[in-house]
């Protein structure tokens, strides 16, 4: 495992993780598509925010869903075109205006706090500067046994499993909604990759325009609903997991 990742993503990470098309694959289509089945099934409030949202690629995809989305990422990137009106870039959270701080009920981190050495205070102090908040929803790479080239590529301080995800998001007086896995395939996929490869592939290939983008389309509806039909609590590659702030959970 890797001692000191940074947190913030440099270009070449960026690029690597989110090369010009990568809305296209798999993962990424069918990611989006259980984030907003989450979102709904939580009842999240709005307006939302995704805090550490990159390039602007989920909240594009929530903004066509129909969710009162905005993002802001702390790296100095320049957002896809369909997001850049929503997105603030090279900026910290914390230091959003005031008045947008105060109207934010539902925030999103997705993939951000496995990047972190200390989520639990980051979200603590987060936390205080969103006096509105009600909901969390995050997502984080899943399972420790499969810890590889790729997160220490990526800046990844651990991989989580339900359990951990609760420990790091909830503070006393909230109410842990649950978590559940995804990915289901990929997991075994993943566990042989690393036993005879000793490696992952790191970033994405971007599917071409036409059958490709056709074949990225169906696996991201086959795995979106391999997520819904097979248990939570069946390993996969990723997790996701949602908190109610304060109070009683609707």
């Amino acid at each position: 495992m890797a001692s000191k990742p940074e947190t913030a993503f440099d270009h070449e990470q960026f690029d690597t993780i989110y090369p010009e098309g990568v809305e296209r694959h798999y993962w990424n289509r069918c990611r989006n598509q259980v984030i907003a089945e989450h979102l709904r099934r939580i009842r999240a409030e709005g307006p939302l925010l995704e805090v550490g949202c990159g390039k602007g690629l989920v909240v594009h995809a929530l903004r066509n869903a129909g969710f009162a989305i905005t993002g802001v990422e702390l790296a100095a990137v320049r957002p896809i075109l369909e997001a850049a009106p929503y997105v603030r870039t090279a900026t910290d959270a914390r230091q959003l205006e005031v008045a947008q701080r105060n109207e934010v009920r539902t925030i999103l981190l997705l993939d951000v706090i496995e990047h972190l050495e200390d989520p639990v205070a980051f979200l603590a102090e987060l936390r205080s500067h969103f006096p509105a908040l009600r909901h969390l929803l995050l997502t984080v790479p899943a399972r420790q046994e499969l810890f590889s080239n790729y997160d220490e590529f990526n800046g990844h301080f651990r991989r989580y499993d339900p359990a951990l995800l609760r420990e790091h998001t909830t503070l006393p007086g909230d109410r842990y909604l649950g978590s559940t896995y995804f990915f289901h395939a990929l997991y075994p996929a993943a566990r042989l990759q690393l036993k005879f490869r000793g490696a992952r592939t790191v970033g994405f290939s971007v599917p071409t325009l036409g059958p490709a983008t056709w074949l990225h389309a169906l696996l991201g509806r086959v795995f979106f609903w391999e997520h819904r039909l097979l248990p939570a609590s069946w390993k996969g590659t990723s997790l996701i997991g949602a908190v109610h702030v304060g109070g009683d959970a609707p």
